[in-house]
């Protein structure tokens, strides 16, 4: 065994300036790689509506208009639901002196460890903060919603031009493999597409399914803005691990809040328990987990890394990004081993039901 100190030295460099290249280049590279993602969505739509003859621009138009469409209506009943919220912020802040005042007054009585906490202190200092921190809220609610609103044109603007050159983009990647190799390069950025797409359109499907299920078992504990909890709880799911967890636990604290009853907030934890139970053991596997087959230390790898360098973007961006590289490493004899790091251990019968499946793909085409 050798070691090649200079190869070391070149592997570790290489991964340094990736990293900072992705820190201090945040702010481009962000909303490119989501658009990234979202061609890879559209494309198969852009591309049957021109073989319907439908010309490029206008079937690109088309899709995103409609994907615009979807999202508006989504985000109108939204909007509905938190406008219905804030309009009961003044009760929702008595009740929570009031539920602040009971577990004080429990504290006091029952737990003689520690000092009795003074009711009136603490009620004082939250009516401070929340009418100093008042102004502060609206004016970070206008700087976000101006700053999602500016990524989301911007990406919307890659997405167009990442669709129109498409076939434009995949010939220039091509001409970086040599002429005997292109073949086996084309298939290996066809596979990377793939990934993208089955990742995003899995995690779509995923989120209207947690979504309904959130929503029907909010209504039938009788909870208020079932629709907004339910289906904010889903889109939290794109995080993998943390945002289930977090899509829970909002919808519990406004139940232990707005209810008199500790029965609610228990009824929604055991809701919710139960939807990522399923979601985790039979959904998640079916409808993503497939496409992606990344081993679960490097899920959670991607996930903190990504949180560190991008922040939510980047735990979102992360796990499919890793996908895409096992795909790219997995086409490189050097880089193979980082491919088997990355992946899942693939056991006997999984490898005889891939050669098989890549059997039958090779006799149909030979058929055809």
């Amino acid at each position: 065994m050798h070691i090649s100190f200079s190869k070391l030295f070149y592997a570790i460099a290489s991964i340094v300036g990736i990293v900072a290249i992705m820190h201090f280049a945040k702010v481009i590279l962000v909303p490119i790689c989501f658009a990234m993602l979202f061609a890879f969505i559209l494309y198969p739509m852009v591309k049957w509506l021109s073989k319907k003859g439908v010309k490029k621009v206008l079937g690109i138009i088309l899709t995103m208009a409609g994907v615009f469409v979807l999202f508006s209506g989504v985000l109108v009943l939204f909007s509905a639901q938190i406008i219905n919220m804030a309009s009961q912020y003044s009760n929702f802040l008595d009740k929570l002196k009031e539920t602040l005042e009971t577990s004080v007054r429990f504290l006091n009585d029952k737990v003689q460890i520690i000092p009795d906490i003074e009711t009136e202190t603490i009620l004082d200092r939250l009516s401070h903060l929340f009418s100093d921190s008042s102004f502060l809220i609206i004016s970070d609610t206008v700087s976000v919603t101006g700053s999602f609103f500016s990524f989301l044109v911007l990406a919307s603007i890659y997405t167009f031009l990442i669709l129109f050159y498409s076939e434009h983009l995949t010939e220039a990647l091509t001409r970086f493999a040599h002429k005997s190799k292109r073949r086996s390069y084309i298939n290996m950025l066809r596979e990377v597409q793939q990934v993208g797409q089955q990742y995003f359109t899995g995690m779509l499907l995923l989120i209207l399914v947690l979504g309904i299920l959130n929503t029907v078992g909010l209504l039938i504990l009788g909870m208020d803005y079932a629709f907004f909890f339910g289906f904010l709880a889903a889109l939290l799911a794109i995080i993998p691990y943390v945002g289930t967890t977090l899509g829970g636990l909002i919808p519990t604290i406004y139940a232990f809040i707005a209810f008199d009853s500790y029965w609610y907030p228990l009824g929604v934890i055991l809701i919710f328990w139960f939807i990522q139970f399923v979601e985790g053991n039979f959904l998640n596997p079916k409808i993503v987990g497939g496409n992606m087959q990344i081993n679960a230390l490097f899920s959670i790898f991607s996930l903190i890394a990504g949180g560190v360098l991008w922040g939510i973007a980047g735990m979102i961006l992360f796990l499919p990004m890793v996908a895409m590289l096992k795909v790219i490493c997995s086409h490189y004899d050097e880089l193979e081993p980082v491919a088997s790091l990355i992946g899942e251990r693939i056991t006997e019968v999984q490898r005889i039901e891939e050669e098989k499946g890549v059997i039958e793909k090779v006799l149909s085409k030979i058929k055809r």
